[in-house]
């Protein structure tokens, strides 16, 4: 190949007046390419090969330059980055021949691109930097912002976060200047991902807004949504990352609708997956299920590749959760193909795990020993890489490190030669002026000898002078000094007023609630697991016994925490004590039902504009003592039954899942998903569940604040399975041992993390 190029370019030099026919067609058919690259690949690389072909035939090497860059894309872009890099080189090579400089910096760019998805970051940076070299040269200002954008990109993948946010703030200066919008909105949106990878989610979120609104600028200008899209969907990885999933599944939400407008497959696949992943990580396994099924549909609608193995995989997990192990494991199987295909080396790892996990729960402990043992080697194998990227990033330093060197010598020499000139031409002009330097000595060297006492003067009362200033600005930094000394113990008093004021807040909000001693006047023995995240609290609980002897029990979270959540507390106290003092028989629906009345007359959130859409999720348990009789109503939040025994599952209500945790039978009872505030729907009657509870039942209700708990060695939430769990192995213990081993065990989970809400859960043994 590379000798037919080289006579090729030689008869292209030789006969410079070459034949231009065919050119039109070669110029439609990469129209054609170029516009089907994003949707069919097989379509855009048959038309680029056409057109390489009359490139060819015609001896046409502009063209052939243009037609081998967009044969290497359309590799690229299938992650086939050893064929794009071939074409990508070759286009290279006929640029530096034809000495065309923009040519051979848009090959190198590509170039790097290719290095970069390979994990050859060192590669990477040096095509980069020629790139950078060649469009510094001949001042291609968009082109120089391009180069600095995929340096940034790179510098972040190996760390150099420093480097990499020097990288994009130059390159949106440059975009800025020169007015390019879509330059500007690119760069921003990388800042944010850098950003987002070292945990700094506040600044992400402001970078990416500033580029949604480079990009919705846009829109508005060319009808173009890519950008918009891009910007959504990482706010919504943002906010997922954060732990706030309502959020990021508002974000994808969004971004799904804009793709199904559009009929981008592409895109719509990809929505889909985030959503499973979401709804994977809530423990919502239907949801998941739906989404993840759907996004393989249309990506093998569309013969896309990309994300295949980790699909298939999410699928897995699903099927796990369902019990279903073999379609588990055929799963795994096809996402592995992709894996190994693609040599994703962190996707084969988890995948080995995953596929360790199903054989276990099927039973079948030597196969995932095998597999773990698998995982654990490519787990090796991933740390191992990351010490050859550690290696390569000191390499680079010390490359780097030995180029400005040399660069040094090179200037050190130079300098030298400048000096060695001056010596020479100075030695000359002494030689000339010499005799005339020594008749005027004497008369010069007087006349400066009296210039020297005027300066000496004048430098002793500059000297003075200094020192004055610096007295009075010593006096000036010490009159400043006492100045921030008060302002720090006024702001200390301050902070002091401001706890002193919450803590007594705290008593306030402590004497409302239930004492200990009402609680140990219920008929049945409890317990009370409440951990404040801010002194005060937004979650509260409640119990008292009605007029006609039944027992009430309830468990709030309002809206916020800490003071807002504190505020919201009492008010929820308030009007639960007026419904209950009002009514005679009352049921929990009833009381959530009258609670949202309330909630809602009190915020003012009747009005047309709905400012203010703070609320309560409540779950409250009715009990009559005589019977064991339970009606139970919710707002999002739950109660579980433990049972040694098992239950009936005729006689089951109609919101009921039922698990088997270590030999115990838990029964999980949900509310509905409509808080006790302002619902967007408008309001919906709440359900009314009735069950039959026996001597022995385990009752818990809690709030959201427990599962939510980020902790554990990855970083997670612990989620509703692991309290599950949890409840089940604590049965054989006092209520008194179940609580302090649920206070343990979410501090070890939690470890040095922030807790992220208030936590309460009310547990009863009947």
């Amino acid at each position: 190949m590379r000798y037919w190029l080289h006579l090729i370019i030689l008869i292209h030099l030789v006969f410079p007046l070459h034949s231009q026919e065919g050119s039109d067609s070669i110029s439609l058919l990469m129209q054609k390419s170029t516009l089907l690259t994003p949707f069919n690949a097989d379509s855009a690389l048959h038309y680029a090969k056409k057109a390489n072909y009359l490139a060819e035939k015609n001896k046409n090497i502009n063209a052939l330059m243009k037609t081998q860059l967009q044969v290497g894309f359309i590799y690229y872009n299938s992650n086939n980055f050893d064929r794009a890099l071939q074409h990508f080189k070759t286009s290279l090579e006929i640029a530096r021949t034809l000495n065309n400089p923009e040519g051979e910096a848009i090959a190198l760019n590509r170039i790097g691109n290719a290095y970069q998805l390979k994990t050859n970051f060192l590669q990477a940076l040096e095509h980069y930097i020629l790139a950078l070299e060649i469009n510094s040269k001949n001042n291609y200002q968009s082109e120089i912002a391009r180069t600095l954008v995929n340096l940034a990109n790179t510098y972040s993948s190996v760390g150099q976060y420093q480097r990499s946010i020097e990288h994009f703030l130059k390159a949106m200066d440059i975009h800025e200047k020169t007015g390019d919008e879509e330059g500007m909105g690119w760069a921003s949106l990388g800042t944010a991902r850098l950003f987002k990878t070292i945990g700094m989610f506040e600044k992400a979120m402001q970078y990416a807004e500033t580029a949604l609104n480079h990009y919705r600028r846009i829109e508005k200008a060319t009808g173009k949504t890519t950008g918009i899209t891009l910007c959504l969907n990482e706010m919504g990885s943002i906010y997922q990352r954060m732990g706030d999933t309502k959020r990021a599944l508002e974000y994808v939400r969004m971004v799904l609708e804009i793709n199904e407008r559009n009929n981008n497959l592409h895109g719509q696949a990809a929505n889909h997956i985030n959503l499973g992943s979401i709804f994977l990580e809530q423990g919502n396994i239907s949801e998941a299920g739906f989404h993840l099924q759907k996004a393989l549909q249309m990506k093998i609608k569309v013969n896309d590749s990309i994300d295949l193995a980790m699909l298939n995989r999410y699928i897995a997990e699903v099927e796990l959760k369902n019990g279903n192990h073999e379609q588990a494991i055929r799963y795994l199987n096809t996402g592995m193909q992709f894996a190994l295909k693609q040599k994703q080396l962190s996707e084969i790892e988890q995948n080995y795990f995953a596929q360790s996990k199903v054989y276990q729960a099927a039973g079948n402990y030597k196969a995932a020993l095998i597999f773990f043992q698998k995982h654990s080697n490519y787990r090796d194998s991933l740390n191992a890489t990351e010490i050859s990227k550690l290696e390569m990033q000191y390499e680079f330093d010390k490359r780097e490190k030995e180029q400005e060197y040399m660069a040094q010598q090179r200037e050190a020499f130079h300098q030298l030669q400048l000096d060695r000139q001056q010596v020479v031409t100075l030695f000359f002009v002494v030689a000339f002026l010499l005799a005339g330097a020594l008749a005027l000595f004497v008369f010069y060297a007087y006349k400066e000898k009296r210039r020297t006492n005027m300066l000496l003067v004048a430098k002793n009362e500059e000297i003075v002078r200094q020192k004055n200033e610096i007295e009075q600005q010593k006096e000036e930094i010490e009159q400043q000094r006492d100045y921030v000394t008060k302002q720090r113990d006024q702001i200390a008093e301050q902070q002091r007023l401001i706890t002193d004021s919450i803590l007594y807040a705290s008593r306030i909000q402590n004497a409302v609630l239930p004492t200990t001693r009402i609680l140990k006047e219920l008929p049945w023995p409890a317990f009370i697991l409440y951990k404040p995240k801010n002194i005060v609290s937004g979650d509260f609980y409640w119990s008292s016994v009605l007029k006609d002897g039944r027992v009430l029990l309830a468990v709030a979270d309002c809206t916020g925490h800490g003071v807002p959540g504190a505020f919201m507390s009492m008010l929820g106290i308030t009007l639960l004590r007026e419904v209950i003092a009002h009514e005679t028989k009352p049921t929990p629906s009833l009381i959530l039902s009258k609670l949202r009345e309330m909630v809602i007359d009190s915020l003012i959130q009747r009005t047309g504009q709905i400012e203010q859409s703070d609320g309560i999720d409540m779950a409250i348990c009715i009990i009559n003592p005589e019977d064991l009789q339970m009606e139970f109503a919710g707002a999002y939040n739950s109660v579980i039954v433990v049972r040694n025994n098992g239950f009936n599952s005729s006689a089951l209500p109609t919101k009921a899942r039922l698990n088997q945790c270590n030999g115990y039978n838990l029964l999980e009872i949900r509310g509905d998903k409509m808080p006790v505030g302002h619902y967007a729907i408008g309001p919906q009657p709440f359900s009314n569940s009735s069950f039959q509870l026996e001597a022995g039942d385990s009752l818990y209700l809690f709030t959201d604040g427990y599962i939510d708990q980020f902790g554990g060695l990855n970083n997670t939430k612990f989620l509703l399975p692991a309290f599950k769990d949890l409840l089940s192995t604590v049965q054989h213990l006092s209520l008194e041992n179940q609580c302090n081993e649920l206070d343990k065990t979410i501090e070890q989970f939690k470890g040095p993390q922030k807790q992220v809400d208030d936590m309460l859960v009310l547990g009863l043994k009947l």
